[in-house]
């Protein structure tokens, strides 16, 4: 399997620009996203891994796209159960749910609402990666 690591910035314009590019020039077909997170739900601790199945967000990037709609990314679920697995048999703290895609880093956010609707983390890139694959129908997790 050939493995290209590549860094992304931080937050959903930058990601968008990588992930476009590897895309359309180098016609990369699985982007997994190593990155970090900040805990929502209170049972989440240090260093479990989540994996996004879904990713909410503040972000206008697809209300560019899509107007009205409330359109909802998702993870390849291919590539999240491959990644579930593996966590499991290695005896790795693994949480699958939904993350929050927040435009910025520092901002007041309904913390204890989210937690209630089931969100796990808060970060900045996953709703981007999430979307950007499905418009170009590729495979896509964020870890």
């Amino acid at each position: 399997i050939r493995v290209s690591v590549q860094g992304s910035g931080m937050g959903v314009p930058s990601i968008s620009i990588y992930v476009n590019e590897l895309i359309q020039s180098y016609y990369v077909q699985n982007l997994i996203r190593v990155g970090s997170c900040g805990a929502i739900k209170r049972d989440v601790n240090v260093r479990d891994v989540i994996l996004a199945q879904t990713s909410s967000t503040d972000s206008q990037m697809n209300r560019v796209a899509f107007g009205p709609i409330d359109y909802a990314p998702c993870a390849d679920f291919g590539l999240l159960k491959k990644a579930y697995d593996t966590a499991e048999a290695k005896n790795v703290a693994v949480r699958v749910g939904n993350v929050f895609t927040a435009d910025q880093f520092y901002n007041e956010k309904p913390l204890e609402l989210m937690a209630q609707y089931g969100i796990l983390a808060i970060e900045m890139e996953t709703t981007a990666l999430y979307s950007l694959a499905a418009k170009f129908d590729r495979k896509a997790l964020s870890i």
